[in-house]
């Protein structure tokens, strides 16, 4: 049942109202969030401009899930990345060192290699996310969507709201 509501909330993403931009920017926030490893500060600051910006929320849903499984396989990558700039680079020691010694920023985990260069990572692929994104729904909505609407899964996806009423009022009696 979680795939269909998952599949769904996508469509009804695709199919919203909602202008391209504040969909691509909640992607491209959620890309942040998905690359970099969890319970780091900035990732939170991330999380609380979810909340206040004017974004969609389900679109920093699926670039959370799509973004942490490609992070995956970035974690090398971000580990040389961040080794470079920690370690191999002399003239940033000063920095780093007035970074981890300042009250708040060690909760941002910088000192890790791979936080780190998955940080860097993140940050550089934000714009070409939120673009991406952008471009991608649109064309959708302009050459995909009524051909979409007319195959039968997403029929079948859209009818399937009466199968989650039956769940709800099963778990009641259950109860």
């Amino acid at each position: 049942m979680f795939w269909f509501k998952t599949i769904r909330q996508v469509i009804a993403i695709f199919r919203s109202n909602q202008d391209p931009d504040e969909i691509g920017a909640g992607f491209a926030l959620g890309s942040i969030i998905g690359l970099n490893p969890t319970n780091t500060l900035h990732n939170y600051v991330i999380l609380l401009l979810l909340f206040l910006l004017n974004v969609n929320k389900g679109a920093a849903l699926i670039g959370v899930t799509l973004f942490a499984m490609i992070g995956y396989f970035t974690d090398p990558y971000a580990h040389q990345i961040g080794y470079k700039l920690l370690v191999e680079t002399p003239a940033l020691n000063p920095f780093w060192t007035r970074m981890y010694n300042t009250p708040i920023i060690p909760f941002t985990r910088f000192n890790n290699t791979v936080v780190l260069g998955s940080l860097v990572i993140a940050l550089v692929l934000f714009i070409p996310a939120w673009l991406i994104s952008k471009k991608f729904l649109i064309l959708y909505r302009r050459n995909l969507q009524e051909k979409v609407n007319k195959w039968k899964i997403i029929q079948l996806l859209q009818q399937a709201k009466w199968y989650e009423k039956y769940l709800k009022i099963k778990a009641t009696f259950n109860d």
